[in-house]
C-alpha cells in the first residue's frame, strides 16, 4: 500500500457469498490520512481520499513559468510515453481502440488541455491549491480540473515520543519567488503543535509546493499561540515571520543574521491584536526588548500592551472578527460619485471589524425573543484601538458571517423581528482630504494623496451603512480579488446547502436610493429595494 497513507486505523470486515456457494470476504480499511480503500482477493478494489473532507486551512501557490516551451519544473514525458500517447490516438482514429484505451485517450486529452497545464497562464488564474487536513496530510490540487497533483503525510505530524499527539494548526506562504528568486520554488510553512492545548511545544514544517516533497522541520522548544505573518521578505524571497508564545514572547523567523538586520529596521512599525473570545477583551500589542531570562537569545522578543477594549460580558460577547487581507491590492483610492464629486476611500491595513451579540442571542436562532437579542457592529483601529464606527441591529443575533475588503465590510446575520437573514454594508471614508474634490486635478495629478498620515492623530471619517433582506443561510463569505485591483468585487457566498453564490457589491451600495438621480444613474447606482436578488444562473454547485 501506498505509504503516503500511513498506518492502518480502522478495519472493517464483510463477507459475502460467491457465485459458486463458497465464502467470501470484503475489508474497509481506514488509514491514518483518512483515505479509505476495500479490499477484495487481495486487491485494493478502489480508495478514495476522504481527508479531503477534512481541510483545516488552504492556501494558494503559483505555477511555474513556461519558457520556450518546457516547464520550470521540468515535467515532461519521455519518449516511451510520447509514442504510446500517438499509437491510443491512432487506435481511436481506426475505431480499436478499447474502452480501456478510450479512458486512457479522454485522460491524456484532459491532461493536455490548457485548463489543466502545469504552467502558469497570462491572467494568473492556473494556480495550485495547497490544503491542510485534520490528518496532518497535505494536497496540492489543481485548480483547472481539480486533479490531486501531489499529497504527503508530513513527517512531523506522526506520533512519537517526543510529540505524543500532533495538531496541524494552519498554513502560511514562506517563499514565493519573483524576478532574482525564480529558481526557486515556492514553499509553505506549516504550523503545528505537540497537544490540544495552547501551551505545547510547537513544530514548523517547511515543505515544497511543486513536489509535495518535506524541505525541513523544525521542533520548538516553545508554544505558538499567534502566528503574525510580517510584510518582509529576504534576499531569497522568504517571508518574515512572528511567531507569539504563551508567555507573550515573539520568536522571528527565519532566524538568520539577514532576517535580524530586516528586521531591526522596522521594529517600532510593528503592531499586531489579539482577541480573547471567552472574555471578551480585544488587546493591541508593540514589541518593547530583546528576551530576557532562560528564553534569552537575538530572536526573542518581549512584547508590551497598548490598548485594550473590553466588552461588558453581561450585555454583549465577541462572535465574529475579520480584518483585510495582506495582500490585497487597491487600485484608487478615490472613487469619483455623482455631480463630478470626488471622496477618498479610508484604506488602512489596521482596521479591524468586531461583531458582538447580547449573551442569550449567541444560542440557536429562535432561542430567545427580540426584546432579549441585538447585535452591535464595530470598526476598530489596531494601532490605538480606537472605535472609529459603532452600530446596533436590535432584535438581531447571530452566527455572523463577513469579509472586509478596500475600505467597506459586509456582514451577514439573523433579524428576529422580521423572521429573515440580513445583510449590512458599511462603507468608511476619509474627510481629512474633503478639500481635494476637483476631478481634473485628480485626472492631472495635482491633488495631494501622498502625505503622511499618521494613526496616532484622530481621523476624520464618515461612514455610510445600508441594511437588505437576504434569503438563503450562510456558512462562508469571501470576496474576489485581482492583481492589480481593477476588476469590480464580487461577493462569494457560500450557503448551507453547498452553493456558491456570486453577488455584484454594487447590490451592496449603501448610496443606493429608490429614485436615484440621473447622474447616480450614470455612476451605476441600482434603484433600492428591500432584499437582495439571487440569480440562479451565477449559483454554482
Amino acid at each position: 500500500m501506498d505509504r503516503q497513507r500511513g498506518l492502518v486505523h480502522k478495519v472493517f470486515i464483510n463477507n459475502y457469498i460467491r457465485t459458486d456457494r463458497s465464502y467470501g470476504f470484503r475489508v474497509l480499511i481506514v488509514m491514518e490520512d483518512h483515505s479509505l480503500l476495500l479490499l477484495q482477493q487481495g486487491e485494493i478494489v478502489w480508495s478514495r481520499e476522504d481527508g479531503l473532507a477534512s481541510i483545516i486551512d488552504v492556501t494558494t501557490s503559483e505555477l511555474p513559468v513556461e519558457r520556450n516551451g518546457v516547464s520550470v519544473a521540468k515535467v515532461e514525458h519521455n519518449l516511451f510515453e510520447w509514442l504510446k500517447g500517438h499509437m491510443l490516438k491512432l487506435k481511436g482514429t481506426l475505431m480499436l481502440a478499447s474502452p480501456e484505451d478510450m479512458a486512457a485517450i479522454q485522460s491524456m486529452r484532459l491532461k493536455s488541455s490548457e485548463k489543466s497545464k502545469m504552467t502558469r497562464d497570462h491572467n494568473g488564474f492556473r494556480k495550485l491549491l495547497i490544503v491542510l487536513t485534520r490528518a496532518g496530510k497535505l494536497f496540492a490540487l489543481h485548480t483547472g480540473d481539480g486533479r490531486i497533483v501531489w499529497s504527503h503525510l508530513l513527517r512531523s505530524l506522526h506520533k512519537s515520543e517526543a510529540c505524543q499527539s500532533p495538531i496541524g494548526l494552519n498554513l502560511y506562504q514562506w517563499q514565493v519567488p519573483h524576478h532574482h528568486a525564480m529558481d526557486e520554488n515556492p514553499s509553505v510553512l506549516v504550523v503545528s503543535r505537540c497537544g490540544p492545548s495552547s501551551d505545547t511545544p510547537g513544530v514548523l514544517s517547511f515543505v515544497d509546493t511543486y513536489t509535495g516533497k518535506e524541505l525541513s522541520s523544525l521542533s520548538l522548544d516553545h508554544a505558538v499561540v499567534q502566528v503574525i505573518p510580517l510584510p518582509y521578505t529576504d534576499s531569497t524571497e522568504q517571508r518574515l515571520h512572528l511567531l507569539i508564545n504563551a508567555d507573550k514572547h515573539a520568536h522571528l523567523y527565519p532566524k538568520t543574521s539577514e532576517a535580524l538586520s530586516i528586521f531591526k529596521r522596522e521594529f517600532l512599525n510593528i503592531y499586531w491584536y489579539s482577541v480573547e473570545d471567552q472574555n471578551g477583551i480585544i488587546k493591541g500589542h508593540a514589541l518593547k526588548c530583546k528576551c530576557t531570562g532562560k528564553v534569552a537569545d537575538e530572536f526573542c522578543f518581549d512584547t508590551r500592551d497598548l490598548w485594550s477594549v473590553v466588552f461588558p460580558s453581561e450585555s454583549e460577547k465577541i462572535v465574529a472578527t475579520v480584518t483585510r487581507k495582506l495582500n490585497e491590492v487597491v487600485h484608487t483610492q478615490a472613487k469619483v460619485v455623482a455631480d463630478q464629486d470626488v471622496m477618498y476611500k479610508y484604506i488602512s491595513r489596521n482596521l479591524l471589524f468586531v461583531a458582538t451579540v447580547a449573551p442569550k442571542g449567541s444560542g440557536e436562532i429562535g432561542s430567545v425573543t427580540p426584546e432579549e437579542s441585538w447585535l452591535v457592529a464595530y470598526l476598530i483601529d489596531t494601532v490605538t484601538g480606537r472605535i472609529l464606527h459603532r452600530v446596533t441591529h436590535h432584535g438581531s443575533q447571530g452566527p455572523v458571517h463577513a469579509v472586509f475588503s478596500e475600505n467597506w465590510v459586509v456582514y451577514h446575520y439573523f433579524n428576529l423581528r422580521a423572521h429573515r437573514y440580513e445583510m449590512s454594508v458599511i462603507e468608511i471614508y476619509d474627510q481629512s482630504r474633503a478639500d481635494n474634490k476637483d476631478v481634473w486635478k485628480l485626472v492631472l495629478g495635482k491633488h495631494n494623496l501622498t502625505s503622511p498620515i499618521s494613526l496616532f492623530s484622530r481621523p476624520e471619517v464618515i461612514t455610510k451603512s445600508q441594511s437588505y433582506f437576504f434569503t438563503h443561510s450562510l456558512k462562508a463569505i469571501a470576496v474576489t480579488s485581482t492583481a492589480k485591483g481593477i476588476t469590480s468585487k464580487q461577493l462569494l457566498l457560500g450557503t448551507i446547502g453547498d452553493q456558491v453564490l456570486a453577488l455584484d457589491k454594487r447590490f451592496l451600495d449603501p448610496r443606493r436610493t429608490v429614485n436615484p438621480t440621473q447622474a447616480e444613474k450614470e455612476e451605476g447606482i441600482i434603484p433600492l429595494t428591500d432584499s437582495l436578488p439571487i440569480i440562479p444562473q451565477v449559483s454554482f454547485l
